[in-house]
């Protein structure tokens, strides 16, 4: 028996999309540390950037007080992303040693055989790193 499949629309992937107290120097941030590249700048009716990684990450960064956020408040924030890197614990060193912080980690799954973790931007905004 085939399953059976919700009917609705679509759904396609997009950018995460980060709302910065900075939004420039969180973009040269990611650009020069993370090596993203920007792809698309918006500045007409709002700051908006995106950026793309070499393996095809996207990111868009927005100015918070443009989208009615306070700058810095992530206690209701219920979404992390989540990205996947070749060596966990030397991700993680490049990321502090450019002003980001490490949240925990490099740890290990119960059978050890993968490493993950946690950091934040220099604004605060989590990741989890795999």
């Amino acid at each position: 028996m085939a399953e059976a499949r919700p009917t609705g629309p679509e759904i396609a992937p997009r950018e995460t999309v980060i709302l910065a107290e900075d939004p420039a120097r969180l973009v040269a941030w990611y650009r020069d540390r993370l090596g993203f590249s920007v792809s698309r700048e918006f500045s007409e009716d709002y700051h908006y950037t995106n950026l793309e990684s070499s393996a095809g990450m996207k990111i868009g960064i927005a100015d918070a007080r443009e989208m009615g956020i306070t700058p810095g408040d992530r206690k209701n924030a219920t979404v992390v992303p989540q990205i996947e890197v070749e060596d966990v614990a030397a991700f993680l060193a490049h990321v502090t040693e450019g002003g980001g912080s490490t949240t925990f980690g490099p740890s290990f799954d119960e059978k050890g055989q993968f490493a993950y973790g946690a950091f934040s931007d220099p604004e605060g905004n989590p990741f989890w790193v795999v």
